[in-house]
């Protein structure tokens, strides 16, 4: 009978060492990973930097030439007192213009609404409006229409005064006239007809 004895003995590394080397690798992978992401992101925000600033530079040249070309159109004193001279009598215009909006002289600003608002107001049962004028930078309203009686004529123009009193407006004045609509032939038979007036 034979026997074989093995000699050469292998020496058996530890599993937990292997593991333990293989997490470090793991480690140091992730954290070059980490720095490498790190890197990235620092590089593109110093591209983005050097992108505003190259875009800003940019600017300033483009304003020093424009300040360049204006100042070598300026040079010469005439021009300058020119502009000057013709920049006095626009704004002297405008000043003009200011002085007469304030004043009213041409109306005003926030229009007429307000009248028309006013005169949407107050209604009249079988009276109808068929003209209606601002003048007089709003002191002056005039306005025309039809009514089925006299009447209705008085009663709309004393709630008109009453209305507009706010805007300083008052209608003094009444003209009315008769209109007949339908002539009867027969007799006996009403007559159809308005009153056409005029208030102011």
């Amino acid at each position: 009978m034979s026997q074989q004895i093995n000699l050469l003995t292998r020496e058996r590394k530890p599993v937990g060492a292997a593991l333990a080397a293989l997490a470090v690798v793991a480690v140091v992978l992730l954290g070059l990973l980490a720095y490498d992401a790190m890197l990235r992101a620092e590089t593109a925000r110093l591209v983005q930097n050097a992108d505003s600033g190259q875009r800003q530079l940019n600017q300033a040249k483009a304003a020093m030439q424009a300040l360049r070309q204006r100042a070598e159109s300026n040079n010469d004193a005439a021009n300058l007192k020119a502009e000057i001279d013709a920049l006095r009598s626009k704004a002297d215009a405008i000043r003009q213009w200011e002085q007469l909006i304030n004043s009213g002289t041409l109306g005003s600003p926030q229009g007429y609404a307000q009248y028309l608002s006013t005169l949407a107001s107050v209604p009249e049962e079988g009276l109808w409006i068929t003209s209606f004028s601002v003048g007089n930078t709003g002191k002056l309203v005039s306005l025309s229409g039809r009514a089925l009686r006299n009447e209705s004529v008085l009663r709309y123009a004393g709630r008109l005064n009453e209305a507009f009193a706010p805007q300083g407006v008052q209608f003094n004045s009444v003209e009315m006239t008769p209109e007949n609509l339908v002539k009867s032939a027969e007799p006996g038979k009403p007559v159809l007809s308005t009153v056409a007036f005029k208030l102011f």
